[in-house]
């Protein structure tokens, strides 16, 4: 495999930082962005976004040939490679701005070389990159040309580091409409167009990586508000999901190039894990698929605040062995692999408890070659509850719970 090269782009736009996500067992998380508790904004962040680097902080967009891309190395293979990982959560997926300043907008500063750099060597092999396109693209699927450039300067940190890095379409509900979709052939085919857009010109844009980038077409696609939002939706709405998915598998692949391979992970309607919707679920028609679930499970210890539990019992370690016996079942002993693409268990002054969880949890997910992608969204740091799922803190560049992180890691080596 070629040494990867950095191609750093528009260096220095600097703006101001949180939601997270949640799914699973018919429980609806928070979704909208949190107030923050204390202003953590800096002279940095609130840089106008629009000033001139200086002169020492300008960089050239390196342009680079195709890598390598292992072609012998099969999904399976890929996804075993993945091992445990860690979310970019609430900075690229914030949508509360339309322009730059959107990475900041729920309260993260801005993403940093530095920051990747320690995820990397706490031990995570794997970065997932939520992005929202939605509010920074036009009804063709057009994104900014200056969105695009820092999306890819982000990865661009983690392709150098030699990182896995998933690459979505996150909180993009409103942008391709499932319930619209349902009501309206009209919609829907806007949707198609919309979608098949977009991932053409990011698959363009990032066409020349190798097998360390892996697409996802789309994070918890649901109609939000809807009765059935978070226990699996209609099956017309199921149907939608599929169509979708498939649409984008052939935009990407269509654009040629090491796109020809690359693995994508496709999820079923809210990327829900429950046997009943998977056993549903429509894959593309392609070899290099790989099968996106969440899994805050067991949502009353992992997720839940109010009435939930703090103690880790063994009906969860029931609970978690039927997830993965099922995950196999469906998916993983006919071939194809299955990514969780976020788990995590949110802070109740129970330390101990959560790192018995994180290892019986990826301990289940690595008999079968699964890797599990924890969420991080930086959040109500030294707060317990729901929401709770902040990891490292990203202006400190400090672990808040290095070992529950390295219990993750560890199941692994």
């Amino acid at each position: 495999m070629m040494k990867r090269i950095a191609a750093v782009i528009l260096a220095a736009l600097m703006i101001t930082g949180v939601c997270a996500c949640g799914t699973v067992n018919g429980s609806v998380p928070s979704g909208a962005p949190e107030t923050k508790d204390e202003d953590t904004s800096s002279a940095e962040d609130e840089k106008d976004e629009d000033e001139a680097p200086s002169e020492d902080e300008k960089d050239t967009d390196t342009d680079f040939s195709e890598d390598e891309f292992d072609t012998e190395k099969t999904p399976l293979e890929i996804a075993a490679e993945m091992k445990t990982g860690w979310n970019l959560g609430n900075s690229l997926d914030a949508f509360s701005d339309t322009g730059l300043g959107s990475e900041t907008s729920w309260g993260n500063p801005k993403t940093t070389q530095k920051m990747v750099d320690d995820v990397r060597d706490i031990g995570f092999t794997t970065i997932r990159i939520p992005v929202t396109w939605g509010i920074h693209a036009d009804e063709n699927g057009h994104v900014d040309e200056k969105w695009m450039a820092r999306v890819k300067e982000v990865v661009d940190y983690a392709y150098q580091d030699g990182l896995y890095i998933i690459l979505n379409s996150h909180h993009d509900n409103s942008y391709y409409d499932i319930g619209g979709c349902v009501k309206s052939e009209e919609t829907y085919q806007a949707s198609l167009h919309k979608m098949t857009g977009l991932w053409t010109e990011i698959a363009e844009t990032f066409r020349g990586y190798d097998e360390h980038l892996v697409f996802e077409t789309m994070n918890e696609p649901r109609t939000e508000g809807s009765p059935n939002e978070w226990s699996g939706g209609t099956e017309e709405e199921r149907k939608i999901v599929y169509g979708l998915n498939a649409a984008i598998v052939s935009a990407v692949r269509a654009t040629g190039g090491n796109n020809t391979y690359r693995c994508i992970m496709v999820p079923c309607y809210g990327a829900n894990c429950q046997y009943n919707i998977l056993s549903t679920m429509e894959l593309p028609e392609d070899d290099r698929i790989l099968v996106s679930v969440h899994a805050y499970t067991p949502y009353a210890f992992a997720m839940q605040g109010d009435g939930g539990t703090a103690l880790f019992s063994a009906s969860h370690k029931s609970e978690l062995d039927t997830l993965f016996r099922n995950l196999n079942i469906l998916f993983v002993k006919k071939g194809i692999p299955v990514v969780i693409g976020e788990f995590g268990c949110t802070n109740k002054d129970n330390i101990d408890e959560r790192c018995a969880w994180a290892e019986y949890f990826v301990s289940g997910a690595k008999m079968y070659g699964i890797p599990c992608i924890v969420w991080d969204n930086n959040s109500r740091k030294g707060q317990t509850g729901e929401e709770c799922f902040g990891l490292y803190d990203r202006r400190s560049g400090e672990w808040s719970w290095p070992e529950l992180a390295e219990t993750m890691i560890r199941v692994w080596e």
